[in-house]
């Protein structure tokens, strides 16, 4: 599979399930703020992935 499409995917799952701690916990307990962190790690993956097929596509 394409490294791009990995990120992206990866990055989809994670920002899903980071959505999912920070809506069913308390703002401010730990898991809340896991999955904020989790959230931010999650769409700098979808942005590195989309980036990352820009990039080549301005290359090639």
């Amino acid at each position: 599979m394409e490294r791009f499409v990995q990120l992206i995917v990866a990055g989809g799952v994670v920002l899903v399930g980071a959505l999912w701690l920070v809506a069913l916990f308390d703002r401010g307990s730990i898991l809340w703020i896991v999955g904020l962190v989790l959230a931010v790690l999650g769409s700098a993956g979808l942005g590195a992935g989309i980036l990352w097929e820009l990039e080549t596509d301005l290359v090639g």
